[in-house]
């Protein structure tokens, strides 16, 4: 089943003419194989046509805005980076959503674990993978390791990545080292869960 469209969201603050999320599209394209769809809110789409940033709306309201642009879709991946991957994780009721993947999830805001994002992740009914960096200031390694996770949620560490996967200089990986890393990961467990 791996001709599904594969729908991907951006972070809060950068689109997807940030380079990482680009090179990472056309990465698990050309692994994939297939369709890469790219997701960008309509806050998004007017920072970039006004060069002002702009502040994502509330949450909430991105939630119809992505399963409106999947709604024609018979099955599909979503998926998303950060706070994207946080509203992708919120359509798996949809019928048509079959799997979903997380490039660095947003456990928590920067410093705070107190107020978790847990709860995003209790009603899962598909398979998601979140592929974390260990040095992740919005979901460390030890603290993601002490959470009591669905069964569902698979998680793929990258060893020294922080949440936009830039690793220390020790670990010897460029940064297109680890998108390729990510793309490889994401084809091996799509291809076992869709």
């Amino acid at each position: 089943m791996n001709t599904l469209h594969f729908y991907i969201a951006h972070g809060a603050g950068a689109g997807h003419n940030n380079p990482f999320l680009k090179r990472l599209c056309e990465k698990i394209s050309e692994q994939r194989n297939h369709i890469i769809i790219p997701v960008t809110f309509s806050y998004m789409q007017e920072q970039e046509r006004s060069g002002k940033r702009r502040p994502p709306p509330r949450f909430n309201t991105l939630i119809p805005e992505y399963s409106d642009l999947i709604k024609h879709e018979q099955a599909c991946i979503v998926g998303g980076k950060s706070m994207g991957g946080r509203v992708a994780t919120q359509l798996t009721e949809l019928a048509m959503v079959k799997a979903v993947v997380c490039f660095g999830f947003p456990f928590y805001p920067a410093g705070k674990p107190e107020k978790n994002r847990l709860s995003f992740l209790s009603e899962l009914q598909v398979p998601c993978l979140i592929i974390q960096g260990t040095r992740d200031q919005l979901g460390s390694y030890e603290w993601v390791n002490q959470q009591s996770l669905p069964n569902l949620v698979e998680i793929i560490w990258v060893e020294g990545a922080d949440h936009d996967f830039k690793t220390l200089k020790k670990h010897g990986k460029t940064i297109n080292d680890t998108i390729s890393e990510l793309a490889t990961s994401t084809h091996n467990w799509l291809q076992a869960n869709t």
